[in-house]
């Protein structure tokens, strides 16, 4: 460990230089271009169109990708400029890695701790009686600043040896190269058709809104539109290098890594191009993402942090537990996912029917009993099905997917695949649901 640090001490003094370099030679060029890049447009959108209207709606709200990929390219140039984690043992490497995560997790304690102490309406000095811990948060913020470059190349290089494996190097590099940055994430607008379950739009909302905020846009959208909405947070987001968050959970973010990195890697397939577009190219690359982030995820955490594994299957439960008897005057147990594939089964029957209004009422009604049974569903609607209902990679589909054959039918691909990444070299070929099922069949090759 000590001679990582040494590496990372001189890695980061030749980054300022080079910093200092691209600032007074790069920098200018840069900005020129970027200015350039904003002023040009293809087309202009009418004053009436659901675009401007929604422009209008989301002024200064909307994410600032230009400025936040400007900085995170910058950054991540800088660091592999120097690569202080090169030369470096696997072992040490991973020991950094549970060192950083460590301390994110501490720091995330402490946060609660302070915020139990100011929400306390019997402590009538919150400043004082936090004190301490507020400096031990702060230090720690400044070791997981310090850390955060290195961790992320360290990750990065892991996830992307299991992607080599499944084919996706030429010449040793993987393509895309795999990068992402730890950074707050935006939340997103989601708005789907009332008639329908569909997304027919996704917005990117800057960071740091509130509920009562989420509400209100929600409501001004769907008067201006006749729309159904849902403004929600994110896992992560496949921008270049891809956002994920600040998390004490090493699996979630290996996992998310790989999800992300796919969509990127399925970007100019048909799936990719028609993404915003297309419902079922949308759901084809969201379930392929959900795959392959549980095959790679898990794959990095057996080579790199096998304690960190579940156990297998067939070490659950393997000790008979007796069966219990419900007693008659008590209902059965709630469970989420069935309520939630009838709910969204028979939304999908009354919307079919033309029965907008019955629909949305029969979906607050149901919120209302998951809110009941300890599930905070802030909003249930079209848009909700819609965000959720893409990610169908359970097996035989999410609930929230209802009778959709996406989901299952991406999955049968992958069964009937040689390899993970031979699963999806054919998905990036297929452009319906035609192909998938097609590609899915057993005697099926791929062209």
């Amino acid at each position: 460990m000590n001679n990582l640090w040494i590496a990372v001490r001189k890695g980061y003094q030749h980054f300022a230089q080079v910093v200092d370099n691209t600032y007074h030679n790069v920098l200018p060029k840069l900005i020129f271009l970027i200015i350039i890049l904003t002023l040009v447009s293809t087309d202009v959108a009418q004053a009436t169109s659901r675009e401007a209207i929604l422009d209008r709606l989301l002024n200064g709200r909307e994410f600032d990708f230009v400025n936040w990929e400007f900085t995170a390219a910058l950054t991540k140039i800088g660091h592999e400029l120097t690569a202080p984690q090169t030369g470096v043992t696997d072992g040490d490497q991973v020991e950094l890695v549970k060192s950083y995560i460590r301390r994110v997790g501490n720091f995330e304690k402490l946060e609660g701790q302070i915020e139990e102490i100011y929400t306390d309406p019997n402590e009538k000095d919150p400043a004082g009686a936090s004190a301490s811990l507020r400096v031990q948060r702060d230090q720690l913020r400044k070791e997981i600043d310090a850390y955060q470059n290195v961790a992320e190349a360290i990750m990065q290089e892991q996830v992307e040896s299991i992607l080599r494996e499944e084919g996706f190097a030429i010449g040793g590099q993987l393509m895309p190269p795999l990068r992402f940055r730890f950074t707050p994430l935006p939340y997103v607008l989601i708005i789907s058709r009332r008639d329908k379950i569909e997304r027919t739009d996704q917005r990117e909302l800057t960071t740091g809104l509130t509920v009562d905020e989420f509400d209100r846009i929600e409501k001004q959208v769907e008067k201006q539109l006749n729309v159904s909405s849902l403004v929600t947070p994110i896992g992560g987001l496949g921008a270049y290098p891809t956002m994920l968050p600040e998390t004490s959970s090493l699996k979630y973010t290996l996992d998310t890594a790989a999800h992300e990195w796919t969509h990127n890697y399925l970007l100019f397939s048909p799936v990719g191009i028609r993404y915003n577009e297309d419902p079922v190219a949308r759901v084809i690359n969201e379930t392929t993402a959900v795959i392959v982030q549980q095959e790679i995820g898990r794959r990095v955490l057996e080579r790199y942090y096998p304690e960190l594994l579940p156990p297998p299957a067939s070490l659950v439960n393997v000790t008979p537990k007796p069966k219990t008897v419900q007693p008659a005057n008590q209902p059965p147990p709630f469970n989420f996912n069935a309520a939630m594939r009838e709910t969204r089964m028979r939304a999908d029957e009354l919307l079919a029917a033309d029965k907008i209004e019955e629909a949305e009422a029969y979906m607050e009604d149901r919120r209302s009993i998951f809110v009941k049974n300890g599930y905070g569903i802030r909003r249930l609607n079209q848009a909700y099905f819609a965000f959720h209902g893409a990610y169908n990679a359970e097996p035989g589909g999410s609930p929230e997917a209802g009778k959709d054959p996406i989901g299952p039918a991406v999955q049968a691909l992958r069964q009937n695949s040689a390899s993970l990444g031979d699963f999806v070299r054919k998905v990036a070929i297929v452009q319906t649901l035609d192909d998938v099922q097609r590609l899915a069949e057993p005697t099926s090759t791929t062209p």
